[in-house]
C-alpha cells in the first residue's frame, strides 16, 4: 500500500458534469395509490383513469413503478371508484407517502427530466437517446459533397448531467447516388443513413436488389399499398421504379423482437466520411478544427447548453420545465479531485527513458538497443517488386535497415536476407515465388524465420497485402512485415526504425519494458488477460484471446478462435488454454488473472456477469482452483471529459484518474483514466469498472497496472487510450476477421507452429 500511495499525487480537474441543486424551501413528494382490492394491475388501470384529476391537483407529475411523484404538496385525497356502476365499489385514494431527498427515487425523477427537456428542444433534432444537433449550425464541405453538424450529447449521472460536445457528419449525396457509381451492394452493409423526409437515422442490414418502390407493404393502419404511391400520398415525393430497397431493423420498445421495415435509397443520405476524404490530408486536417474543439471551447459549449436546459418551457404551456419541480441546473461545471500516476521509467537495452522527462520525445528516444532481442541468428526473406520504383526502395530500405541494425545492436538476423523479386502484381505469383523459396531454403536444412514484402500500392490499399500474410501466416508459419514502396519516399529512416521495433515484437523480442508495476503482480505470478470478438453481418465471428507470459507483461501467448463470441463454452476454452502456456513457461499456473474486456457499457454489464464470468470461473475451477480472479470491464465510448483546472483549462496529464464519488457511480469500483498524451483537441477518458475480484481492497493496484500496460503496445511510442492486452486481442481479431474469407481453400488462420511461438505477428 506504501507503494501505491507514492505513486500517486492529487490534482484538481474541471469537468463537464453540471450538479441539479432544489431550490430552498422546495420539495419532492412521493404518493401511492391505494385500492379497496389493491393489485398492481388496477393500481395502474386508476393512474390511467384519473390521470386528468390528478394534473389537476398536482399540477404535473411522474409515474414511475406504481410511485406518484409530484412537486406539489396535498392531503391524502379520494379520486373516486374503479369499478363505476358495481355493487362493491373498489375506492381509489392518493396517499402522500414521504418527501424525497436523495437517493434512486431521486435519479429517477431527473433521468424523467432530462429525457422530457431532450424532447423538447426547438430547432433541434434528436439522434438516438442522448444527442442533439443543429442543423443550422453546420459547416459544408460543398467540394467534397459532405457537412457536419454541431450538436451536444446530454447523459444523465446521478444528481446531474454530463454535457459533451457532439458532430454528425453527413454526406450530401444519396446511397441511391453513391450506388450508382460503386455497382456494390455489400459495401453499404452495417452502414448509418439518415431519411430526408424526418431527419431519422437507421443501420442498413441489407440492400434488396430484388425490390423496387413497386413492391407492396401493409402501413401501420393496415391498409396495402406501394412504397411509390405511400411516398406520394404522405410526403409528396414522387419515387424512381429503378432502385433496390433498404432493409432494416427496427427495435421496438419493451420488446425482444424487431420490426423489418424497408427504406427508399434515392431518399437516403449517406453519412460518415467516404475513403477518398479520409485520404484527402488537407480536408482531414478542416474536418479535426472542427470536430476536435480544444477544453476551453468544449466548457463553453457545456456551460451554454446548461442555461439552455435551464430555460425549457414545458410543452404545451408557458411554464419552465425546471422551475416546476424547483430544480435548477448548475451552468458552471464541476471541479473535483483527482490523482495522477507516476509513470516511471521505460527500460530499454543500455539507456533507460525518464517519463516525467519534460522534454520527452519518445519517437527519437526509442530509436536504440532494444530491452530483449531474438537471440539467434534467424533466416530472412526480402521480396520486391521488379520494377525500377521498387529496386530503388530496396536500395533505400536495406541501406536504412543496416544502419538501424547497428544503432539497436540488433542481431536477430543473418546480415544478408534471401532477395527476390515479384515478378507481376498478381496473388498467384507471389504464392508461387514464396513457394519455391520455401523449397530453397528446405533443401538447404534452413527454416524461413521472417518475411519483408516490400510492395507497391497506398496505406492500406495494397493489392498484395491479404496474401503476403497469409503465405507467411499459413503456408510457412512465420511472422512478416509489408512495407509499401510509398512509405520510403519520406522520413525514411524513422519509419524503418519503427519498423525495427515491430520486427523485433514480431520475434518474440521486447522493443521496451516498464518499472514499478504494483507489487501485488510482481510477488505473485500474474497473467493479464483480454478478450476481444470480430461480429461484423454476414461475415464468420473470431474470438482472439491474448494473455501475458512474463513477468514484466511484454510477452504474449495469442490465440484466434474461427467462429468463437463471449457464449457458451469459448472462454472458458481460450483460458484454460492461457493458463496452460503460462505454466509451460514459468513452472506453475499464474496466482492471479487480471482480464480486460472492452467495449462494456452499463447496460451489458449483466451479460458480461451472466454469461463471460461463469466461463473464467469454471476454467480456473477445472485447472488451478487457487488462482485468484480480477474481472475488469473498459469503456472508451465516454461523454464525460475532464480539463486541467487554471486559469487556461488544457488537457490533463497523462495518467490523471478521476475516481471522486460525485461522478463515479455504481455498486463496484469504478474510474476514468487519461492515460494517452493528447496535443490536438480533447483528451478521451476511459471509464474502468471491476466487475469482479477474488483480492479485497485491489482498486489502486488496477489503477497503475492499468496506466503502466498503455505504455507497452509496440505499434506505437507512447501511452494507448487503453491497456496494451486489450489493444493486441482488438488488433488480432481484427487482423483475421476482416480478412476471413469462408470460399477460401486454406483459412485466413495462423498456423500452429507460429501461434507457439508466442510473437505478435498481426501488429
Amino acid at each position: 500500500m506504501q507503494q501505491q500511495e507514492q505513486q500517486f499525487k492529487t490534482v484538481k480537474v474541471k469537468s463537464n458534469f453540471h450538479q441539479f441543486q432544489l431550490q430552498p424551501d422546495r420539495q419532492i413528494y412521493r404518493y401511492k395509490i391505494e385500492l379497496t382490492n389493491y393489485s398492481d394491475i388496477n393500481a395502474q388501470k386508476a393512474i390511467n383513469l384519473y390521470r386528468q384529476k390528478l394534473t389537476e391537483s398536482l399540477i404535473t407529475f411522474y409515474c414511475i413503478n406504481l410511485n406518484v411523484y409530484s412537486p406539489t404538496k396535498i392531503a391524502t385525497q379520494v379520486l373516486g371508484g374503479l369499478n363505476e356502476g358495481e355493487e362493491i365499489q373498489n375506492i381509489v385514494t392518493l396517499k402522500f407517502i414521504e418527501n424525497i431527498v436523495g437517493g434512486i427515487k431521486l435519479q429517477q425523477i431527473l433521468t424523467r427530466i432530462v429525457k422530457q427537456i431532450v424532447s423538447t428542444q426547438q430547432g433541434m433534432v434528436q439522434i438516438g437517446k442522448d444527442k442533439l444537433f443543429w442543423p443550422k449550425k453546420c459547416h459544408q464541405f460543398h467540394a467534397h459533397k459532405f457537412e457536419i453538424w454541431e450538436g451536444v450529447q446530454i447523459v444523465q449521472k446521478q444528481f446531474g448531467v454530463v454535457i459533451d460536445c457532439a458532430y454528425k457528419i453527413l454526406r450530401q449525396n444519396t446511397l441511391l447516388d453513391d450506388l450508382l457509381i460503386t455497382k456494390e451492394v455489400d459495401r453499404y452493409e452495417g452502414m448509418i443513413v439518415m431519411t430526408k423526409y424526418n431527419q431519422k437515422f437507421y443501420r442498413v442490414d441489407l440492400i434488396e436488389t430484388g425490390m423496387s418502390p413497386k413492391d407492396l407493404f401493409i402501413t401501420e393502419n393496415g391498409q396495402e399499398t406501394s412504397f411509390k404511391e405511400y411516398y406520394k400520398q404522405r410526403y409528396n415525393i414522387k419515387l424512381s421504379d429503378k432502385q433496390p430497397l433498404i432493409k432494416t431493423s427496427l427495435k421496438l420498445k419493451g420488446k425482444q423482437e424487431e420490426k423489418v421495415i424497408y427504406l427508399i435509397p434515392e431518399l437516403c443520405q449517406l453519412t460518415g466520411l467516404s475513403e477518398t476524404v479520409k485520404s484527402n490530408f488537407q480536408v482531414m486536417k478542416d474536418v479535426s478544427r472542427i470536430t476536435k474543439p480544444n477544453a476551453q471551447d468544449r466548457i463553453d459549449k457545456s456551460e451554454k447548453f446548461a442555461k439552455q436546459m435551464n430555460s425549457t418551457i414545458k410543452r404545451g404551456s408557458n411554464m419552465n420545465l425546471l422551475d416546476i419541480w424547483g430544480l435548477q441546473l448548475s451552468s458552471v461545471s464541476m471541479n473535483v479531485e483527482a490523482k495522477t500516476v507516476r509513470p516511471g521509467t521505460l527500460l530499454m537495452g543500455n539507456e533507460n527513458i525518464d517519463l516525467s522527462s519534460s522534454n520527452l520525445n519518445l519517437d527519437q528516444q526509442t530509436q536504440k538497443k532494444m530491452y530483449q532481442m531474438p537471440e539467434k541468428k534467424l533466416v530472412w526473406v526480402l521480396i520486391h517488386y521488379y520494377k525500377e520504383k521498387g529496386q530503388e526502395a530496396k536500395k533505400i530500405l536495406l541501406e536504412n535497415m543496416k544502419q538501424a541494425i547497428s544503432e539497436y545492436q540488433f542481431y536477430g538476423f543473418y546480415s544478408q536476407p534471401i532477395i527476390k523479386q515479384l515478378q507481376e502484381e498478381r496473388d498467384k505469383v507471389l504464392t508461387q515465388l514464396c513457394d519455391d523459396i520455401n523449397k530453397e531454403c528446405e533443401q538447404k536444412q534452413q527454416k524461413i524465420e521472417f518475411i519483408i514484402f516490400l510492395l507497391p500500392g497506398q496505406k492500406k490499399n495494397s493489392r498484395l497485402y491479404r496474401c503476403a500474410k497469409f503465405i507467411s501466416m499459413q503456408k510457412i508459419g512465420c511472422p512478416s512485415q509489408v512495407v509499401l514502396e510509398e512509405t520510403l519516399t519520406k522520413n525514411t529512416r524513422s519509419i524503418v526504425n519503427k519498423i525495427m521495433v515491430q520486427i523485433c515484437a514480431k520475434l518474440g523480442g521486447v522493443p521496451w519494458a516498464i518499472d514499478k508495476l504494483p507489487l501485488l503482480f510482481q510477488q505473485q505470478h500474474s497473467m493479464i488477460c483480454a478478450a476481444e470478438c470480430y461480429d461484423r453481418l454476414h461475415q464468420t465471428k473470431h474470438l482472439a484471446f491474448c494473455s501475458t507470459v512474463d513477468k514484466n507483461m511484454t510477452r504474449y501467448h495469442s490465440q484466434i478462435l474461427k467462429g468463437g463470441d463471449y457464449k457458451g463454452d469459448h472462454l472458458k476454452k481460450s483460458l484454460i488454454v492461457a493458463m496452460q502456456v503460462y505454466k509451460d513457461k514459468n513452472n506453475l499456473y499464474p496466482e492471479i488473472i487480471v482480464i480486460y474486456r472492452d467495449g462494456i457499457s452499463d447496460g451489458q454489464i449483466p451479460v458480461v456477469l451472466g454469461d463471460e464470468y461463469p466461463q473464467y470461473e469454471q476454467a480456473i475451477k477445472q485447472t488451478n482452483p487457487s488462482s485468484k480472479l480480477v474481472l475488469v470491464i473498459c469503456n472508451k465510448r465516454v461523454a464525460g471529459k475532464f480539463y486541467q483546472a487554471g486559469h487556461r483549462p488544457d488537457n490533463p496529464a497523462s495518467g490523471t484518474i478521476v475516481d471522486s464519488k460525485e461522478i463515479c457511480e455504481g455498486q463496484q469500483p469504478n474510474f476514468y483514466l487519461i492515460s494517452q498524451i493528447t496535443r490536438q483537441g480533447t483528451s478521451q477518458p476511459t471509464l474502468y469498472k471491476i466487475l469482479h475480484s477474488d483480492i479485497p481492497n485491489i482498486e489502486n493496484d488496477i489503477k497503475v497496472l492499468t496506466y503502466k500496460l498503455c505504455w507497452l503496445y509496440y505499434n506505437f511510442a507512447g501511452p494507448i487510450k487503453i491497456p496494451a492486452p486489450v489493444r493486441y486481442a482488438h488488433s488480432l481479431s481484427e487482423f483475421i476477421g476482416s480478412r476471413y474469407q469462408r470460399s477460401d481453400k486454406d483459412p485466413f488462420i495462423p498456423i500452429e507452429e507460429l501461434v507457439k511461438k508466442g510473437v505478435l505477428f498481426y501488429i
